[in-house]
């Protein structure tokens, strides 16, 4: 199983990322250039409900449904877990009210944890079938830009200009904004 974790601290008042997360299917695509859609089927975030994140980064197409496995919020934390349809992805977001304001939390794993099949089925998936997809140091700074984007977003209220959908399809790896 492969896991990154990208992390950011925003001086922003905690209610500006509730906020954001009460939009999040338009926030979605309005945090990063690179995302163009966010389908969230059953009309929320909460453990069960379907969604689906489509974005474009590098030219490479990442179109994921799934489901919410984990979902808790209150005043000061919120923490989102989902689980892509084929099992083999997990992405978690989890904010923490601070003194400072918010401590924001970026995880994306991929990778079956079945102990014996597993480590077989993660090789053909990752350094077989879909090896270009499996770019893992693209994937950490295009979490490392969300994060960047989210932290301009809610400190200044400032979103990132949108990339053409035909831009975005050939972008080269290392063109990341």
């Amino acid at each position: 199983m492969i896991t990154l974790n990208e992390q950011v601290d925003i001086p922003a008042p905690y209610e500006k990322i509730q906020a954001w997360l009460d939009n999040f299917e338009q926030e979605f695509v309005k945090w990063s250039p690179y995302h163009l859609d966010c389908n969230l089927y059953d009309g929320g975030y909460k453990k069960g409900d379907r969604i689906r994140f489509h974005e474009i980064v590098m030219g490479l197409d990442y179109d994921v449904t799934g489901r919410i496995t984990e979902s808790e919020k209150d005043k000061n934390h919120f923490r989102i877990v989902f689980q892509s349809d084929a099992k083999t992805a997990f992405i978690t977001f989890e904010a923490n009210r601070t003194e400072e304001g918010i401590h924001f939390s970026h995880t994306e794993e991929f990778g079956m944890t079945t102990p014996v099949l597993g480590p077989i089925m993660n090789f053909l998936i990752f350094k077989v079938f879909f090896r270009k997809k499996a770019d893992w140091s693209l994937i950490r700074d295009d979490m490392i830009l969300d994060n960047r984007y989210l932290r301009d977003i809610l400190v200044s209220g400032k979103y990132p200009d949108r990339i053409p959908v035909e831009e975005l399809k050939r972008k080269n790896p290392g063109e990341l904004r």
